[in-house]
């Protein structure tokens, strides 16, 4: 039996839900509800416009797909091309034929003439020519994965690693403005904060920043949006979140059922504040709670300034809760929609830039990096051959397990205060 000790701020700061309850909360199911229904209206209102069908199609095809299977005794293909959601039904080498007569036929005439995706980057790259010192750039800024405090590698937010990143833009001359495309559930609190503030002092040396959302920029990943010019984001991007947490297990009831129990001195009324073995220190509870307060009211605060909003309006669409790219803009809290080639154009208009480079500022692999990156790519090929893609929902669901456990145990900001989302980085 593990007692797990939450402190948060935010109604719907559900992050920590599955450790506290056999249930979702209302709020939660409210919250999840809005933005999934968002996404998923986008997600139909798609394919209804691209395969040509009545938006109640796919609608139709989802939720009487048993009835709809009846009338084709159980065949799944013929209910998506009966459903026009596919235009015929050809087996792999009827399909590999009809390719065939469309670009031709490899040298070895074994299958289709094609090129690797990796060949084909390389071929249609152009070859780096040494800029002019007078050439102006925008620098684009990758922020990718959990916020983390210190130095992480490439995949992870670092705090410092980012900070680096963005002061070397500042500094470079030639940068006349940044672009920070954000895909982040966000974490550390103290990393966020000071990734903002590189993007302040950024923006006070007079280059414009800009914000480009990609999938999720929530909870810590808006947290850092704040500090940009604009903030530019699809309307099924995932964010909001504004909230803060922390948490502390301890285990003396599982200690105590195998009849192991603690006991000492200590020289302060918080010696055993962090002991797992005894139950949580009310001092040290308190004192978490008080935290965790004052860093929402930073975080609002934040998001007040950097929004040009008053506390109390940001304060209504906070509380931890969710919100798709579309409703955000409604909200205030996204200022444009389109991809990051809009941002870097948006970032080169606020500069006053007709001609320009775009050039990505990024942190160099090291040696082992690079090897763990081709292995993986290698197995990943290996492993797609070998098994296809059809993988068994037990299958995913374990592979899915890991990943999870081990964001929660790498998070490790020094004050234990967590912007982060949960459900934004497993829906």
């Amino acid at each position: 039996m593990i007692q797990f000790h939450v402190f948060r701020v935010g109604t719907y700061k559900s992050a920590l839900e599955p450790f506290l309850r056999d249930d979702m909360s209302a709020y939660a199911k409210e919250a999840n509800l809005s933005w999934l229904s968002v996404l998923w209206n986008a997600y139909t209102a798609s394919i209804a416009e691209l395969r040509g069908l009545p938006p109640e199609t796919v609608d139709d095809y989802i939720n009487n797909v048993s009835a709809n299977l009846s009338l084709v005794k159980g065949d799944t293909a013929q209910l998506a091309l009966d459903h026009g959601l596919v235009d015929a039904l050809k087996t792999r080498d009827e399909v590999r034929e009809e390719l065939i007569a469309l670009v031709g036929e490899d040298a070895d005439q074994m299958t289709i003439n094609q090129i690797q995706f990796d060949d084909y980057l390389a071929a249609i790259r152009p070859q780096r020519q040494r800029d002019r010192e007078d050439t102006s750039k925008v620098g684009i800024i990758v922020a990718k994965g959990i916020i983390l405090d210190g130095v992480q590698p490439a995949g992870k937010i670092g705090g410092d690693t980012l900070t680096d990143l963005i002061r070397q833009a500042r500094l470079d001359d030639e940068v006349k403005a940044l672009v920070l495309q954000i895909d982040s559930p966000g974490g550390s609190a103290l990393a966020s904060e000071i990734i903002r503030r590189e993007i302040e002092l950024t923006r006070q040396s007079g280059k414009p920043v800009i914000a480009s959302m990609s999938s999720i920029a929530a909870s810590g990943g808006y947290w850092i949006a704040s500090a940009a010019d604009e903030i530019w984001a699809a309307t099924t991007t995932i964010t909001g979140s504004i909230g803060i947490y922390s948490a502390f297990a301890t285990f003396e009831k599982s200690l105590d059922y195998v009849g192991v129990h603690s006991d000492g001195v200590g020289t302060t009324q918080v010696a055993d504040g962090f002991d797992t073995t005894r139950p949580l220190n009310p001092i040290i509870a308190d004192s978490m709670e008080q935290v965790i307060q004052h860093n929402y009211r930073r975080f609002i605060k934040t998001v007040s300034e950097g929004r040009n909003l008053t506390l109390q309006d940001v304060e209504k669409i906070a509380q931890g809760r969710v919100w798709s790219g579309k409703t955000a803009k409604e909200l205030g809290l996204v200022d444009q929609f389109g991809n990051l080639q809009d941002a870097v154009q948006s970032a080169a208009n606020m500069a006053n830039l007709k001609d320009y480079h775009v050039i990505y500022i990024e942190q160099p692999l090291t040696a082992r990096e690079k090897l763990i990156k081709q292995l993986n790519r290698f197995l990943a090929g290996v492993a797609n051959n070998i098994l296809g893609r059809t993988v068994h929902p037990a299958v995913r669901a374990f592979k899915k397990l890991g990943p999870e456990l081990e964001t929660i145990a790498e998070l490790n900001d020094p004050q234990g205060v967590y912007a982060y989302c949960l459900v934004c980085d497993v829906h």
